[in-house]
């Protein structure tokens, strides 16, 4: 087995992205909707620049090149996919797939030759054939994947033989102050009375390994990438945390208790104020696997 952990300070650009971000208020209509809705998968297009520089600087380690097939599991609205698909060329090909109607909506108006989007769960990648891509990129994503082993071996038996595994997601080695916050306030009355359903799980070290050796992958690379979401104050993280999370920042609290809940994570926040905003760091494991 091929292991590697160093740690990466990562920053992105400020010149890089076009991130305003809308704050999302609690109103009647479909923003109150459970689970992903249209704005939300809008807003994610516009406030997702912390999860492309995760992405790059993943894609950047994955090596893709030319020619290659690739398959992007969770791919959102699909500007990353898009970005793949630049890369590998004309006679290379880019899949993306995501199981938000709302986000393959948007990434399904991308239109290049060799690029396309489906709706599906990593858990059941049946669609596609055995052995028929090069690499599998999976950018801030697996932690929503409920059946994380049976996600990977599938990954495992769509990849051929010496093809690249790319994972990139939050470390269940330490906690961040999203986690902690939101574990805190959720654990109060009334919302306590209603336990998450399919709550994220952050993998440690130890667990990914596992489940890269079940799946036939023993030569791996992983690293630490340390970053720092920044936002200008509470509202802007709060409103990113939901964007981000296809609306699971309350758990399965009630829609009519999220506003109050808001504003109890809202108080958390603003303990973390300080003067240029708030700024939250994050672990985030980062791996390259080979098929064997």
């Amino acid at each position: 087995m091929l292991y590697l952990r160093e740690c990466s300070k990562f920053q992105i650009p400020n010149d890089l992205f076009v991130s305003d971000s809308l704050t999302l208020k609690f109103t009647l209509g479909s923003k109150l909707k459970m689970g992903d809705t249209e704005e939300l998968a809008a807003e994610y297009t516009r406030v997702s620049n912390t999860q492309y520089g995760t992405g790059l600087f993943l894609l950047q380690r994955l090596n893709v090149v030319p020619d290659m097939r690739v398959l992007d599991v969770g791919c959102g609205p699909g500007n990353l996919t898009a970005h793949i698909a630049e890369i590998v060329g004309e006679n290379g090909s880019v899949v993306g797939i995501d199981p938000s109607t709302e986000r393959i909506l948007i990434a399904q108006k991308i239109q290049k030759q060799n690029l396309s989007f489906y709706e599906g769960q990593a858990e059941d990648l049946s669609q596609f054939a055995a052995e028929s891509f090069d690499a599998v990129y999976v950018n801030s994503t697996l932690h929503w994947v409920q059946d994380q082993p049976a996600a990977v071996k599938e990954f495992g038996r769509l990849l051929r033989r010496g093809g690249l595994l790319g994972i990139s997601g939050g470390s269940g080695d330490t906690l961040s102050a999203q986690e902690k916050i939101k574990a805190e306030v959720l654990s109060r009355e009334p919302y306590r009375k209603y336990p998450e359903e399919s709550p994220p799980k952050f993998l440690k070290q130890r667990e990914l390994e596992k489940l890269l050796d079940d799946a036939g992958f023993p030569e791996r690379r992983i690293v630490v990438n340390k970053i720092t979401k920044s936002t200008k104050d509470a509202d802007e993280m709060i409103d990113w945390l939901d964007a981000s999370s296809s609306g699971k920042t309350y758990g399965s609290i009630p829609l009519e208790l999220r506003p109050r809940a808001r504003e109890e994570m809202k108080a958390e926040w603003n303990k973390l104020l300080v003067e240029d905003g708030i700024h939250m760091d994050i672990d985030l494991l980062v791996t390259v696997a080979v098929k064997a």
